[in-house]
């Protein structure tokens, strides 16, 4: 990396360095850490690690590790990927998923044959410029695609960001901004779990986003999004374990997942519960997955219409 790219995702004036670099000669995989000190009072270092990495599915809305899709700023064009302060990812052309694995070390593990495979920069000091961090990721992708043998025009360009809306208070019966969706009874624990804030990301044509924010002794969150980003559709159906398929050939959903056949093409939908609001939704309920999959039909009944996609009867689970 070029220092002033990394200049320019660090945001700050200071001395940028590469500290420690892992690759395996002749292969695409690596991880890279960029070191930005400053000696002026009151500046904060900061530390940026960049890394190809293979992973499950659509991971950028369902894991643990990747938080808060709502906060993001998504890549506009032909490019999946999206930033925030604390890191971001871009997912690399579907013809590289076979070929870029993760590292470790000087020891290439090979992708598992039903990964995604991808370019991520981690934030372990300090925050980041999204702009710069999305040139920073682009960079690194096209430079990764290009050393696979997998490269495509859409690498080419600079990225540019559809940033997310600013918080706000969250209207209980139109949460997420989308008329008529609401939780179920049994998913506001009164002092608990009370939906109070929310921040949609909506700027990007193929990625809807948002982040609710529960107040209460939880702690609790969680996230819905609605993507037609043909890479996400194609990483949900690559392993399609435990979903089923919907009435009059709609599409295929499971509990907090769906992906449904719309005007424009296939959409995927999720929501993903952070592991408090789980946890306190257990405390009150025998049967947890009833109250997720409730509030999963009330959100793809209420998102249907932002993508034109019909009308699905999900199945009681």
């Amino acid at each position: 990396m070029e220092s002033r790219e990394a200049q320019s995702a660090l945001n700050s004036s200071g001395r940028v360095s590469e500290g420690r670099v892992q690759s395996a000669p002749g292969e695409p995989e690596f991880t890279c850490v960029i070191e930005r000190t400053s000696r002026f009072l009151g500046n904060t270092d900061q530390q940026v690690t960049l890394t190809t990495a293979n992973e499950d599915g659509t991971f950028p809305y369902t894991t643990h590790v990747w938080k808060n899709p709502g906060a993001r700023s998504y890549f506009k064009g032909e490019t999946t990927g999206a930033v925030a302060p604390t890191g971001g990812y871009v997912v690399l052309p579907k013809s590289c998923w076979g070929k870029v694995g993760n590292i470790r070390g000087t020891r290439v593990i090979p992708p598992d044959g039903n990964g995604v495979s991808a370019v991520e920069a981690t934030m372990t000091k300090g925050q980041a410029e999204p702009e710069g961090l999305a040139l920073l990721l682009a960079r690194a992708a096209r430079r990764v695609a290009a050393d696979a043998g997998c490269a495509t025009p859409a690498l080419e360009k600079s990225p540019e960001l559809a940033a997310p809306d600013g918080v706000r208070t969250t209207d209980a019966g139109k949460v997420c901004g989308l008329p008529g969706f609401s939780l179920p009874d049994d998913a506001v624990l009164t002092g608990v779990a009370e939906p109070d804030q929310e921040q949609i990301s909506k700027g990007a044509k193929d990625v809807w986003a948002c982040d609710l924010t529960l107040s209460g002794s939880a702690g609790a969150t969680v996230s819905f999004t609605a993507t037609s980003d043909q890479n996400m559709v194609d990483a949900a159906l690559q392993d399609t374990h435990g979903f089923r398929e919907l009435p009059n050939g709609h599409g295929i959903a499971a509990i907090d997942q769906a992906v449904l056949h719309c005007a424009e093409g296939d959409v995927f939908l999720a929501a993903h519960w952070n592991r408090e609001y789980a946890s306190a939704l257990s405390d009150e309920h025998d049967r947890v997955s009833k109250v997720r999959g409730e509030t999963f039909d009330n959100f793809v009944a209420s998102a249907a219409g932002l993508y034109s996609c019909p009308d699905v009867t999900l199945t009681e689970r």
